[in-house]
């Protein structure tokens, strides 16, 4: 009866709610997009707000924090945990800003600098394409869209949420540049994605925050075992294309694009070299920069 309960009148009503929301930050995104500190001062509201008003969540973001950095301060986790829901509401209004077209995408990047550029370049030169592997770091829609400004053949692999309208980021995201493969129940994204490869495209995917428990491949992740997409190194390695970690500094506005890794060879395992490189690089980033990383992503949070 609560399982009943709970699809056809909890769940419907949730979805609503999510639906509000996101018409009500839309709405409040397009009024504040000609001022920008306004826009970081309700973002920031927003996020403090969330923090203090959903305790369980705040005891789990803790949890999970204890984990992924062991030693550190309550108080210094706390900040962090805090920070992190601050960061990600500000990124949430302002990419909004750019995919309304409310500002240009030159504002939405602001001052980046590009580090290893070579790297990407090598890659590419070898025909195959390019499987590039970012983070939800910061406002980590930068690193793609700066690629496709700077002149980069960039594809990126998105879900679109269920309270947002349907082709609201594809049809933004093409008008930015960039070509979204979208991930849908009924058609398979690995066609598309093969075949962005074999034309010699970037394909940028996000490796860090898991997948559902029926699926991807168990590894130890900032101090939990947690199950992570394969599917995208398994495509790399039918194209044969090279991995190319694009990371963004969220505090110095650098994106830094690492030498490429190869696909991995044979049936994809934990103890593969490039899955363990990636994810290794992946703790070492996040630790890096901890309050800029999305810790309450419900994949994650959850147990």
């Amino acid at each position: 009866m609560k399982t009943v309960l709970g699809k056809r009148v909890l769940l419907p009503l949730r979805r609503a709610g999510r639906r509000g929301l996101f018409r009500l930050l839309r709405a409040v995104a397009r009024a504040l997009a000609s001022h920008p500190r306004t826009t970081r001062a309700v973002g920031r509201f927003v996020g403090g707000l969330n923090y203090a008003l959903r305790p369980a969540e705040r005891r789990r973001d803790l949890a999970n924090l204890r984990l992924a950095l062991p030693g550190r301060p309550q108080t210094e986790l706390s900040a962090i945990a805090r920070e992190s829901l601050c960061d990600a509401s500000v990124g949430a209004l302002e990419f909004l800003q750019v995919v309304d077209g409310a500002i240009s995408a030159q504002q939405f990047l602001g001052p980046i600098t590009a580090y290893g550029r070579e790297h990407l370049d090598q890659a590419l030169a070898g025909g195959r394409g390019v499987l590039g592997v970012g983070l939800h770091l910061g406002h980590f829609g930068k690193a793609p869209l700066w690629l496709a400004q700077a002149g980069y053949p960039v594809s990126i692999v998105i879900r679109e949420a269920r309270q947002v309208p349907p082709g609201y980021y594809i049809g933004a995201l093409q008008r930015l540049g960039l070509e979204a493969i979208r991930i849908e129940r009924d058609q398979a994204a690995a066609p598309r994605v093969l075949d962005a490869l074999r034309r010699g495209r970037v394909v940028m995917i996000y490796l860090d925050q898991g997948v559902k428990n029926d699926g991807g491949i168990e590894i130890d992740f900032l101090g939990k075992r947690v199950p992570m997409p394969a599917g995208p190194l398994v495509l790399a390695r039918r194209a044969r294309a090279p991995i190319v970690p694009v990371f963004l500094h969220p505090e110095d506005h650098d994106v830094v694009i690492h030498p490429p890794l190869p696909a991995p060879a044979g049936s994809l395992s934990e103890d593969d070299p490039t899955l363990q490189t990636l994810y290794r690089m992946a703790e070492a980033e996040i630790r890096a920069h901890p309050a800029y990383w999305q810790w309450r992503y419900r994949r994650w949070g959850r147990e």
